[in-house]
């Protein structure tokens, strides 16, 4: 253990320790005292640390390498003269005393024994004194807010960890502090104030006074408390005006903590002072310092109001409470970092339900209004918040057959994860479909025969991953297979009975039962999610139509149709427009009356009917525009922008991409160019042209709209997203009608073959392939020598600025060209869409078209997504997610191929051309300017020298040999469809 620093500031953050690597580092612990407090002495025992003592706290072998105490430049103590005389002293650094033996301070002597993996950070606010007395004109606690939440943000933002779990261990009066701070943070529009919130994994409140006892006043409790942490005697008003107890925001502060509780769900415990001797001031301070909630687990500390929080040992019940604590949160940080393994894998896959988890959860188009106006109602805010006594209620969303259900289920999952970081929040969603009655008995009276185990299935499946208890009560019945009967009695008799708790903070389990379930079905539904919402901590939210007769008691009911007349006014617009523009087609083309009446009498009854003639009105060449347009725009994970939209029908009316199987739709040929694309596109060259053409292509069932919070007149067009006039014109598409009306001009009502969607998907993925592959990107990646390997590596740690200015830059290039966003972000999603592709993954031909042309496309996808290991890009192709969950296997094969694909990029491969050549292709953006002394002067002709290595890479070896033949120092190169010549120059090899 390192020896106590001299000086350690008052006032201010100061990180006590730190782990020396940063990716051991799972939390930061701040500690916050109280008033007149500081923050060494608050915590600090009065006792000298004996040597028995300190060789005990120094045994511990990760202690002394490990502990960084940083020091800081303090100044000497300032002084000034108040208004009558006496010296007003305010403390800017403690001073260790010489010759005598150190004080056992704990959060540094005991706690980074306990919990190596935290940052301790201290913070300190000072308050002025003459002498004993306070200086009355000073501001209160709640001054010093705004500062720590600031420097709480910069110091978590200046290095990246916004989103790491963040502990609060508050004293006294430090503990309103804390709670100020989510006051602030829960208005706040700062990003970093908001993360501070969303990222809180526990508060723990040592004394610290919550609410008034019965015949004492809250004021005088609070007086009290500062008097015995502070040692200062001065009048109650003094001391209660200095502590805020006037100020309003004390009673916010007070008021919206149990809110802010329920709703982000972190750990809170309470710590209580206990005398021996039988005292009414400190048994209202005890009972004050109570929450009065089941949840915060009170504990009494011995020792008074100061020194309950001052232990003396790693022996003191106080300290073995709190590093419980600790250590638990520590082990749930280390459980989501560690992935499934082969034998969990394999249970999982035994048990699973074989569907793709999750929903589009884009924003809503035509329905946002109506999705609004439900998020704001008492019900789902109580639901969301959990509030008001709905903590273990369903929130259960009735709506007749296409009254927007599952749009509105949509719209809650896209809230949830605007609102939310993945890091604290985990999201289940489950598509229910009915089963037939002779399938699945379960002995159980109450439920009869049970059709609701696919849900379940589905559910378990996506708990899986986190939920540790889950996974080892379950391999119990991964035998060869896990019958319905079986998996249906364990999740009603076992994993619900015994409060199931995931790894996330919240929570969400979002059930979409279809219109086609029946009463039964929607009841078992009921039954099985009330007891799981009763007995765990889950938000549990199911969209159906209403059921006749007896529903669980903890449900929460919301009728759609009560808040949707909007749409519905909106959506019988949108079917009077379209049938008004067939007529006056028909009258315009000289239509005699006989047949305008004829026409009327034909007009389909139902909007789906009504789009099928619409679109039978289009020309065969118009049919195959339209089935482009809506192929990206139905089958993408995200609206796309209108400038993206136009680049991607350019590249896919070529005849060249045309893909009926997975072999045509990896195979990569060769790089094109733009400029020969742009005879595809040429009616429409501007943004205003190409959305008129894309309108008259698609009979107007397309609009642009533009992103939240603008209006159509401040956003520009080609910036604008495209988004289907209602939700049911997407429904017609993906339902398979839609693909079948611009086919064969008029659809049936049999239900749609998946390899039509498989390959859609295969022609949009090719499409991306291409656009990654034409020689326009290739300025963008420049060559050089591989520098030295200490050169090369530098600590994003040590260079923030530096990290931050290539993130930009990537940012800069994917918005400067048209579809290379999306490109990027969504090629995963594409791939892996086609169900051959996801089930049974083709890795050899995946690995060879990463690595083709000397890995062109895995280094110019990986340069601008930002990530090179395998698991860093899984986890940042946020598309693909739903994916990639463990039942297919898809991600651990993809880890693999990607992993051999990096080594062979980065020329670690044995096989590599690149470990021959000596050269490597760097990425698309500079080094560090530390990294590049001695690269400049052995680098390559930059651009051009990508040509000359992909050129090696065709006639690559199959081993390592000493026949390759040395390459002139130039060398000049046509290639296929080239317009210039590549003259590349090559250094000698050393």
């Amino acid at each position: 253990m390192s020896p106590l620093h001299d000086r350690i500031p008052s006032v201010g953050l100061h990180v006590l320790y730190e782990p020396e690597k940063s990716d051991n580092t799972l939390i930061d612990i701040v500690f916050i005292h109280g008033f007149g407090g500081h923050p060494m002495r608050s915590w600090q025992c009065d006792d000298r640390i004996t040597p028995v003592t300190r060789a005990r706290a120094d045994s511990h072998p990760r202690n002394r390498p490990l502990l960084r105490l940083l020091k800081r430049k303090g100044s000497s103590d300032q002084t000034n003269q108040s208004a009558t005389g006496a010296k007003i002293t305010r403390s800017n650094t403690w001073h260790s005393e010489s010759n005598t033996p150190p004080r056992l301070f704990w959060p540094r002597d005991l706690l980074p024994t306990a919990c190596p993996e935290a940052r301790i950070i201290l913070w300190g606010y000072h308050t002025l004194h003459s002498g004993n007395m306070p200086v009355v004109s000073q501001s209160d606690i709640f001054s010093h807010v705004e500062d720590l939440v600031r420097k709480l943000g910069e110091l978590r933002r200046g290095i990246g960890v916004q989103q790491r779990p963040l502990i609060f261990i508050a004293h006294s009066i430090g503990g309103i502090v804390v709670k100020e701070i989510f006051r602030q943070a829960e208005f706040s529009e700062t990003k970093s104030d908001q993360d501070i919130l969303s990222s809180t994994a526990a508060t723990i409140f040592f004394g610290c006074p919550h609410r008034a006892v019965e015949q004492e006043p809250l004021m005088d409790t609070v007086v009290s408390m500062a008097e015995a942490s502070s040692s200062i005697q001065t009048e109650s008003s003094v001391l209660s005006a200095l502590c805020g107890v006037n100020n309003p925001r004390w009673g916010e502060a007070q008021e919206s903590f149990v809110r802010i509780w329920n709703h982000f769900n972190f750990i809170v415990k309470t710590y209580q002072e206990r005398q021996g001797d039988e005292n009414g001031l400190i048994n209202n301070r005890s009972q004050s310092s109570k929450l009065g909630d089941m949840r915060e687990g009170a504990e009494s500390l011995p020792g008074d109001h100061r020194t309950m929080c001052q232990f003396k040992s790693a022996n003191d019940v106080g300290f073995i409470s709190l590093s419980k604590i600790l250590q638990e949160i520590v082990k749930d940080e280390k459980s989501k970092r560690r992935g499934l393994t082969a034998e969990e894998t394999k249970c999982l896959l035994r048990f699973t339900s074989h569907q793709v988890h999750g929903s589009r959860s884009s924003a809503p188009g035509s329905s946002l209004g109506t999705c609004r106006s439900i998020c704001n109602t008492v019900e789902f805010c109580d639901w969301y918040r959990r509030q008001g006594g709905s903590n273990e209620h369903i929130f259960w969303l009735t709506g007749a057959p296409g009254s927007g259900k599952s749009t509105q289920l949509r719209h809650f999952r896209y809230r949830i994860e605007k609102q939310w970081n993945s890091a604290t929040t985990s999201i289940i969603y489950c598509p229910a479909e009915s089963r037939s009655l002779s399938q699945v008995p379960v002995p159980d009276s109450k439920l009869g025969k049970m059709r609701s185990v696919t849900a379940i299935r589905s559910i378990l499946s996506q708990l899986f991953a986190q939920d540790l208890d889950l996974r080892q009560r379950i391999f119990g019945l991964c035998d060869d297979t896990v019958n319905d009967a079986d998996l249906t009695q364990f999740f009603l008799d076992d994993y619900i009975a015994n409060k199931p708790r995931t790894l996330a903070r919240r929570t969400f389990i979002l059930v979409d039962a279809g219109d086609s379930c029946d009463d039964v079905y929607i009841r078992e539904l009921l039954y099985c999610l009330s007891q799981m919402a009763r007995n765990s901590n889950f938000s549990v939210c199911l969209a159906s139509r209403l059921i006749s007769g007896l529903v669980p008691p903890n449900i929460t009911q919301l009728q759609l149709e009560k808040h949707n007349f909007e749409d519905i006014s909106r959506q019988v617009q949108y079917r009077l427009r379209l049938a008004t523009n067939l007529l006056n087609e028909v009258i315009d083309g000289g239509g005699a009356q006989d047949l305008v009446d004829r026409t009327l009498d034909e007009l389909p009854v139902d909007l789906h009917g009504l789009y099928e003639w619409t679109l039978a009105t289009l020309s065969p060449k118009e049919m195959a525009d339209a089935t482009t347009i809506m192929r990206w725009v139905m089958l993408s994970p995200e609206p796309m922008m209108l400038n993206d939209l136009q680049m991607a029908v350019r590249l896919s009316r070529t005849s060249f991409l045309l893909c009926c199987d997975p072999e045509s739709a990896l195979d990569i040929g060769l790089p094109w160019s733009m400029q020969e694309l742009q005879k595809t596109g040429k009616q429409f060259d501007t943004p205003s042209q190409f959305y008129q053409w894309l309108c008259s292509r698609t009979r107007g069932l397309l609009e642009a709209r533009p992103a939240d919070g603008e209006g159509k007149a401040q956003q520009s067009l080609g910036l604008q997203h495209i988004y289907p006039i209602n939700e049911s014109v997407r429904s017609f598409f993906l339902s398979g009608r839609g693909f079948a009306a611009l086919s064969s001009g008029r659809a049936t009502t049999t239900p749609p073959d998946h390899e039509a969607v498989d390959l859609c998907h295969y022609s949009l993925f090719r499409t991306i392939l291409t656009y990654l592959n034409t020689s326009d990107l290739s300025p963008l990646v420049s060559g050089h020598r591989l520098p030295d390997a200490k050169q090369r590596v530098l600590s994003p740690e040590t260079s923030p600025i530096w990290r931050r200015n290539v993130v930009d830059q990537r940012n800069l290039i994917t918005s400067s060209y048209p579809f290379l966003r999306y490109a990027v972000d969504n090629l995963l999603y594409h791939l892996l869409s086609p169900r051959p592709l996801r089930y049974f993954l083709p890795q050899h031909a995946i690995f060879r078209m990463f690595t083709s042309d000397n890995c062109r496309i895995w280094r110019r996808w990986t340069a601008l997504l930002g990530e090179t290991e395998a698991s860093a890009i899984l986890a940042k192709c946020k598309s693909a997610e739903a994916l990639l969950q463990p039942e297919f296997g898809t991600s651990f094969r993809l880890e693999r191929v990607f992993r051999a694909v990096n080594k062979m990029a980065t020329g670690d491969s044995w096989f590599s051309p690149r470990r021959s050549l000596g050269l490597s292709v760097s990425p698309m953006f500079p080094i560090p300017p530390k990294s590049r002394t001695g690269v400049e002067a052995e680098a390559g002709a930059g651009a051009e020298a990508e040509a000359e290595v992909d050129e090696a890479a065709r006639q690559k070896p199959t081993a390592p040999g000493p026949h390759l033949l040395p390459l002139p120092p130039y060398a000049i190169r046509r290639g296929p469809r080239s317009r210039g010549t590549v003259v590349v120059v090559m250094s000698g090899r050393r």
